[in-house]
């Protein structure tokens, strides 16, 4: 199938377009994805971006084994699943079980730790004293229930917790705690980027499943593209492994611009027109057209923890009630 060259923004080569050096990676990044470039592949100073132009790229290449994501291999599973999944905010963990209908819920990776991401200053930062807290599914509410740990968080979150996987035995602890599934890290794919950082983050979110999906868990994969290029290979690689029938898609955390969040959605509508895998969107889920709504209902369901913050805060209605609202306002859009 022939590529397109519909990128987010105007598709007019900038400058840095030039002076990308992302093509001596193809195939596995496209040239139209260089031309998309906007911003310098040097000099960025931002940790979670790793360029072409990065004198240590060799070493994030090799830790993931390149940026060919062809040999990545996960054996997938299934369980029944209903539309929404609820996300259970750490203020609810001493709750009863009971007061959550759904016998699937999901817990964000921020509230598994013994410390959260914090603000200094305006600015996020991980705790160095932080850890696991490996005791977190005996909590009250979730007794009975089935628990799926959901990787996704702030970069700083992120980064830091693959940075610091060795230290903190990363993936054999999570093997350990008893979660239904876990799904892959969100690593930031931005518009402009270099593809380089892109095809890098897409590779380290599926190593990241590979290597719990190696421990004997469910690793559900994260399945981000913002371009055609990165649809059709995430296309290819759900094809040739039919027994995934799940992915997830974050849609939390992403920037204001209507283009971002439109990205999405066009990737979630792709995946759902080109392959037979179920999409579990985790955030919002206004950008889907009612045609897509409509046509994919089976396929489609929602995390997201509004109805039971909103439950903690207001005090007005039930758990239970909450949740009620927030499937029939699914229904309407």
């Amino acid at each position: 199938m022939p590529t397109s060259n519909k990128f987010d923004d105007d598709p007019q080569q900038s400058l840095f377009t030039e002076m990308c050096g992302a093509g001596e990676f193809a195939p596995h990044v496209h040239h139209d994805e260089i031309l998309a470039v906007k911003f310098p592949c040097i000099g960025r100073g931002r940790r979670n971006i790793v360029t072409c132009g990065d004198e240590g790229r060799d070493e994030f290449l090799e830790e993931v084994d390149g940026l060919d994501i062809t040999g990545v291999n996960i054996r997938g599973s299934t369980f029944p699943l209903d539309t929404f999944l609820p996300v259970v905010p750490r203020g609810m963990f001493p709750h009863s079980s009971s007061e959550i209908p759904s016998s699937v819920v999901g817990v964000m990776l921020n509230d598994i730790l013994t410390k959260r991401v914090s603000t200094r200053s305006g600015y996020y930062y991980l705790p160095e004293d932080t850890r696991i807290n490996c005791e977190i599914l005996k909590n009250p509410v979730f007794q009975g229930k089935h628990v799926i740990l959901l990787s996704c968080g702030q970069d700083v979150l992120i980064e830091t917790l693959w940075w610091k996987r060795h230290a903190f035995d990363l993936f054999q602890t999570i093997a350990g705690m008893g979660f239904l599934a876990v799904t892959g890290m969100n690593f930031s794919i931005f518009s402009g980027e270099c593809p380089f950082a892109h095809a890098l983050n897409t590779k380290k979110s599926l190593r990241y499943c590979e290597w719990l999906d190696q421990l004997g868990v469910w690793a559900i994969p994260h399945v981000y593209a913002i371009n055609q290029p990165q649809r059709e290979r995430s296309r290819d690689w759900l094809l040739a492994r039919p027994h995934i029938k799940l992915i997830t898609i974050n849609t939390q955390l992403q920037r204001s611009r209507k283009r971002d969040v439109q990205q999405v959605f066009e990737t979630v509508e792709f995946l759902l027109k080109n392959t037979e895998v179920n999409v579990l969107l985790h955030g919002r889920g206004r950008g889907l057209s009612s045609e897509i709504r409509s046509s994919y209902r089976h396929r489609l369901h929602f995390a997201a923890s509004g109805p039971l913050k909103n439950a903690i805060i207001r005090k007005d209605k039930t758990p239970a009630e909450y949740i009620d609202l927030f499937v029939s306002g699914l229904a309407l859009y």
